[in-house]
């Protein structure tokens, strides 16, 4: 069975019922495609920098792919700004991001797939050069509701993500108030009715892709059970 480390905002197991659900649903959307999901908990603050690097260059030779989870906010001097007063800016702990870049290097360079899911799809456009709308409401014009519910997706004319799914458009769970702004190194592979990017194929590697919906919450949808097959599959 093939074997995918997810990141996460913990820096061990937790121990609330509702983090603990969020958690499962990436697990459980793995297992369908007959995967395994491995949680990479946070390093203790503290860890230095090579045993850091050690690390991720152990797990990205151990695991066959990278899956970062949904989490808070990329601080906005990642992509080279100041924070917008009004932007509602929560940022995730430090350590999270600064972990996931080496185990992006690291899985990357061997080769191997990584999807980013919400955050995750934010934090690999910024590490590639792109940058982000700080808070949709404040930015965008006419936006549709990105912080809760459901919105349709449209899904690209051609591409690695059409060539998954299969779908000119579906319905996606969403949950978020930033979005990616310049596409990075790669292509804008779908994207909501009001033009908020809704994914990002990334050009380094055969499968570095970036969803900004949730499709651990939709499980039994056709576009979630196709994306992670996928996934699946190109694992080595």
């Amino acid at each position: 069975m093939k074997r995918f480390g997810v990141t996460c905002s913990h820096f061990q197991p937790p121990e609330d019922e509702a983090n603990r659900q969020r958690l499962q649903r990436y697990a459980d959307a793995v297992g369908d495609a007959r995967g395994a999901a491995e949680w990479l908990w946070i390093p203790e603050q503290g860890t230095s920098a090579a045993a850091l690097a050690q690390r991720a260059a152990e797990l990205s030779a151990q695991l066959d792919g990278l899956i970062l989870s949904g989490g808070a906010d990329l601080p906005s001097e990642m992509f080279g700004e100041a924070d917008l007063p009004g932007a509602n800016i929560k940022p995730v702990v430090a350590e999270r991001p600064a972990y996931e870049m080496l185990l992006i290097d690291q899985f990357l360079e061997r080769g191997k797939p990584v999807l980013g899911i919400c955050y995750g799809c934010q934090l690999l456009n910024v590490v590639n050069g792109g940058t982000l709308v700080q808070d949709i409401p404040l930015q965008w014009s006419d936006p549709i509701d990105h912080a809760t519910g459901q919105h349709e997706v449209r899904v690209g004319a051609a591409g690695l993500l059409r060539d998954i799914l299969g779908l000119d458009a579906f319905e996606a769970t969403t949950s978020h108030h930033q979005a990616v702004k310049k596409v990075a190194t790669g292509y804008l592979a779908a994207e909501a009715p009001d033009g908020i990017v809704e994914a990002v194929v990334f050009s380094e590697a055969p499968f570095a892709v970036g969803v900004q919906w949730h499709p651990e919450r939709d499980r039994g949808s056709v576009a979630t059970e196709r994306l992670f097959a996928a996934l699946v599959r190109e694992a080595a």
